[in-house]
């Protein structure tokens, strides 16, 4: 391998498979909490909205890095 023209470009750990299905849950717990809110009439509001963006990416943090490439 040239060192000057690399193969592999990065190594990107992959979430293990009790991770994935920790993000899932998380993931569907707060979507039936923004479901409940448009259901109940009372509608998300900016600040609620907000922290559900928030908390995705609290759950899926390699998305707040592709976000700011949007």
């Amino acid at each position: 391998m040239n060192k000057h023209n690399p193969d592999i470009l990065a190594v990107v750990p992959l979430p293990t498979a009790e991770e994935r299905r920790r993000r899932e849950v998380l993931l569907a717990r707060l979507m039936l909490a923004a479901i409940d809110l448009v259901v109940s009439g009372q509608g998300i509001g900016l600040q609620s909205a907000r922290d559900l963006v928030l908390e995705i990416w609290h759950c899926f943090p390699e998305l707040a890095a592709e976000w700011d490439e949007l």
